[in-house]
């Protein structure tokens, strides 16, 4: 059974709703599962991945699953908090960057669907100083030879600088010589979006996707909130970078000690991104936005059904279809990663979606209306970090046993 990428009779697309695992085809007892599969790294032990997480799992637009785990805060500037804050299944994340995909992409597409932006256009058409040969569709794959990431806070105070200072570097690829994962190209993608629509990243997106889809809860900037997840103590991980120039070497001559802006307190509302944070004050085309599982889903849903939702239709199926298939390397849409179940028998080869630092990922299966969403706050209390992959592993292990279950059963 297949999702249809249409509307159904009465002009009115599928929608997310609570329901039965059997209303999604799909097993109840694999899918209580899950809880373990969630827990087993969760802390607060030494090895423990996260304080806390929220999962959703969707099928044929029925949420089978809807679960808070852990804690969303439990300390604050190192000190842990006598009452830690529980996690919500309405807990807004710092979504690091799934901000690529949920917002500048969405933005792109909304601009390609509006006219304004043309995939292969240069994006020195909005951008001087981006070599002629980088185009909207080379920036989107990470195809553009731009370096993966530099801290342009050492030499930027404000967006434009940054934007200036981007434009300024050298390419570290030749244009089209392979897929080099970029920030900065993304940091420019924000750009563009603000400079073709005539509005900033977060209006534009705002009004053009996120509202008509009533994404209540997405957002740059939400500030301290209740039911907001805590990140990392400041930016040690950056400092890192920059001092150990691991894994990327850092260009010029400035060092941690010329920039006087270092946060050391618990990140919370505010995005944990340097760059994000320093240079772009908290609005990025790379990373920035906030956000929800639930909300995370109805934009999956809304790829699913073809660029509709309930009786909106806010994307069109072309546009949708073009950017959630692999351009010009296997694995990279334009700006989605495709292929994210592929590596789980029982899945298939599908799942298009993308994941974020402080511990995000999602993925939707456009054919099969499969959608699961996992958030962490991995960075909370500090570092290291340990890695979510294992988790997300787990969990679509457990989600294919339950369509197998199902399946057995008939």
């Amino acid at each position: 059974m297949l999702v249809p990428a249409t509307a159904q009779a009465g002009g009115r697309f599928p929608v997310l709703r609570p329901g039965r695992a059997e209303e999604a085809g799909m097993a109840e007892g694999p899918l209580a599962a899950l809880d373990e599969a969630v827990t087993a790294r969760m802390g607060p032990g030494q090895d423990a991945a996260y304080p806390g997480a929220v999962l959703l799992v969707a099928r044929h637009g029925v949420v089978v699953k809807h679960t808070a785990y852990g804690h969303a805060q439990t300390h604050r500037d190192g000190e842990r908090l006598d009452r830690p804050r529980p996690m919500r299944p309405d807990t807004v994340f710092d979504l690091a960057s799934c901000s690529k995909v949920l917002a500048t992409t969405a933005a792109i597409m909304a601009l390609v669907d509006d006219g304004l932006v043309s995939q292969d256009a240069p994006a020195a058409r909005w951008v001087p100083g981006v070599p002629r040969a980088v185009t909207v569709r080379r920036l989107l794959t990470h195809t553009a030879g731009l370096w993966e990431w530099q801290p342009t806070y050492l030499w930027a105070e404000d967006p434009a600088e940054a934007v200036s200072y981007i434009t300024g570097l050298p390419l570290r690829y030749g244009v089209g010589e392979g897929r080099h994962y970029s920030d900065l190209g993304f940091m420019l993608l924000g750009e563009i979006v603000r400079r073709a629509s005539g509005r900033s990243l977060p209006a534009y997106v705002h009004d053009r996707v996120h509202r008509r889809l009533r994404m209540r809860d997405t957002g740059y900037r939400p500030g301290r909130r209740g039911n907001t997840a805590a990140t990392s103590l400041g930016n040690a991980y950056e400092r890192r970078m920059i001092d150990t120039e691991d894994p990327y070497p850092i260009l010029g001559d400035r060092g941690v000690e010329d920039f006087d802006g270092w946060r050391k307190h618990t990140l919370v509302g505010e995005v944990n991104d340097g760059n994000a944070a320093y240079s772009f004050h908290g609005v990025a085309g790379h990373a920035g936005l906030f956000g929800t599982a639930r909300d995370i889903a109805v934009f999956a849903q809304t790829l699913a059904n073809g660029g509709g939702y309930g009786h909106r239709r806010v994307l069109a199926d072309a546009t949708v279809e073009e950017f959630t298939r692999d351009a010009y390397e296997l694995g990279q849409g334009l700006g989605f990663w495709t292929h994210r179940f592929e590596d789980v028998p029982g899945l298939g080869d599908g799942g298009v979606g993308h994941s974020g630092f402080t511990g995000t990922e999602f993925a939707v299966d456009r054919r099969d209306g499969l959608i699961v969403v996992l958030l962490t706050n991995r960075l909370h209390p500090r570092l290291p970090a340990a890695s979510v992959e294992p988790t997300w592993r787990a969990v679509r292990e457990g989600v294919a046993e339950a369509l197998a279950g199902t399946a057995q059963r008939g």
